[in-house]
């Protein structure tokens, strides 16, 4: 009788795990056969696009290094000056990782901030936030760089 309920136990976990992860793959072709995700202007989903972040280079830096620190799950890697673009704004490139809760896989998100010149008046500023997320293992990333990035644009989106 013991076996039948050590049996069960164990089944009603694995079909629990194995639920959790159908729940969250959005992307049955993609999410099994890509670990990579990048911003993109004609992504369908609004959360996948670049941010337009109202304040300089040096603001959007700021907001993001705080909610990295108040966010367990994300660690602020490294800051560098990318130089200039073309057109004279300031450029910055954000190093991040985000580990998963569970089995601490480590993804690595580069954010880029670039000063949007076209935008640029006396009066305010205006900012480009582009990211990519990769994981470091695996052939696929069952959705989670999606998500990583959805989670960072929001929280941008949401200051």
């Amino acid at each position: 009788m013991m076996g039948w309920i050590t049996l069960g136990v164990a089944l009603a976990i694995t079909v629990a795990i194995i639920g959790s992860v159908v729940i969250r793959i959005d992307d049955w072709g993609r999410d099994w056969t890509q670990n990579r995700a990048a911003l993109d202007p004609a992504a369908p989903r609004p959360e996948l696009r670049p941010v337009e972040f109202d304040g300089s280079v040096q603001d959007a830096a700021d907001r993001i290094r705080q909610w990295t620190e108040t966010n367990s799950k994300w660690d602020w890697v490294s800051e560098e000056q990318a130089g200039s673009d073309p057109a004279g704004g300031d450029r910055r490139r954000i190093q991040l990782t985000r580990t998963t809760p569970l089995l601490k896989f480590v993804d690595d998100i580069t954010v880029e901030l670039t000063a949007n010149p076209a935008e640029q008046n006396p009066t305010s500023q205006n900012v480009i936030v582009n990211a990519t997320s990769q994981s470091r293992v695996g052939k696929g990333d069952l959705g989670q760089n999606p998500r990583n990035l959805i989670e960072l644009t929001t929280a941008l989106r949401d200051r």
